[in-house]
């Protein structure tokens, strides 16, 4: 009977423990993460270290999207997508310049600061950019444009690296003028030379060619006759008779966008801020251009809204930076043709 009774015993204790574990289970099952989310979110390396994203708790915002720029409506083909070093660089200086003191708290189209945080911050902490994770984790949002099917002009731009001279000679002989506090003329006036003796030339370039492809791109990187490289970036144009005239700026040893931080080729966009503010994550449709320029189909990637361009009006048009160089130039030679794009942000 006195073993009997010990045999009981220790079959009740086990029951209770195989409960215990049981409940334990489930407890951890529930609060473990979505599938293709890592618990920890993480971004790129600064320095040595990994820098690690504070998500805050989710946080109900009233979203006052404009219906005339954007339609909620998820996009019709979203496949696989894959994580590369540039799109954590992007990710990490697109965060970075979210959480600044200096950035207004609601944006254009009735896009706010921090929704484009969060968005970030949530992809940061995708492990797989899964479709279904995706739908799962953001709302789409389609820039509307008066093209066929809402079509986007997809473009690219460069940094080019045209030689200089700090002082004015017969073969350097093109001003690249600093924007003028105050009596500012007109383009024309100022391609004849109206802002001379004023102190505001950067460099001479060697003809008005490489000063309009500068003017274009909106930033280039200058090369003097002592090896000294120098980036310049936009700083500013007028407008009136003779079109449109841009002035640049001396910026960082990297190239900056309009946000003054450092741009990541294939990655950083320019919109018009107007519509699409700077912040703003975006999903792209791009074309894929054979070497003829034929279209072959389109290719889709996450891309983030750092830069403004002169040329960049309205929504029916995109700019993607591509690099430095003579291989930036080959890269954006390679992205022109119509697009679709998406603003995303965290899913309500």
């Amino acid at each position: 009977m006195s073993l009997l009774k010990n045999i009981l015993f220790f079959d009740a204790i086990a029951f209770v423990a195989c409960g215990a574990i049981i409940w334990t289970g489930n407890s951890l099952v529930s609060s473990a993460p979505p599938a293709g989310v890592v618990p920890v979110p993480l971004s790129i390396k600064s320095g040595d270290s990994l820098v690690i994203a504070d998500v805050p708790e989710a946080e109900v915002v009233q979203r006052n999207i404009s219906s005339r720029i954007l339609t909620e409506v998820l996009p019709d083909t979203l496949p696989y997508l894959t994580f590369e070093p540039d799109m954590f660089q992007a990710m990490y200086e697109q965060a970075s310049y979210l959480r600044r003191a200096d950035v207004k708290e609601n944006g254009a189209s009735g896009i706010n600061r921090r929704e484009m945080l969060k968005t970030v911050e949530l992809l940061q902490r995708i492990n797989l950019l899964d479709p279904s994770v995706l739908v799962s984790t953001f709302d789409f949002y389609e820039v509307n444009t008066d093209l066929k099917h809402d079509r986007v002009r997809m473009t690219g731009y460069y940094t080019p690296v045209i030689r200089a001279s700090r002082t004015r000679t017969p073969e350097y002989s093109v001003p690249m003028l600093a924007k003028p506090g105050s009596n500012i003329p007109a383009p024309a006036a100022i391609e004849a030379g109206a802002l001379s003796g004023r102190g505001l030339e950067l460099a001479w370039l060697p003809s008005k060619k490489d000063l309009k492809n500068a003017q274009l791109q909106g930033n280039c990187l200058i090369e003097f006759g002592d090896g000294k490289r120098e980036h310049f970036g936009f700083g500013g144009s007028v407008r009136g008779r003779g079109g449109s005239y841009v002035f640049f700026t001396r910026v960082d040893d990297q190239v900056l966008g309009a946000g003054t931080f450092p741009l990541t080729a294939r990655y950083s966009v320019a919109t018009d801020l107007r519509y699409i503010p700077l912040g703003a994550t975006l999903l792209a449709e791009l074309p894929d251009l054979d070497a003829a320029g034929h279209l072959k189909g389109y290719t889709y990637r996450i891309l983030f809204a750092q830069d403004r361009g002169g040329a960049i009006l309205t929504t029916k048009r995109m700019d993607l930076y591509c690099g430095v160089g003579h291989k930036g130039l080959q890269e954006a030679h390679k992205i022109n043709g119509l697009g679709r794009l998406w603003v995303m942000l965290p899913k309500q």
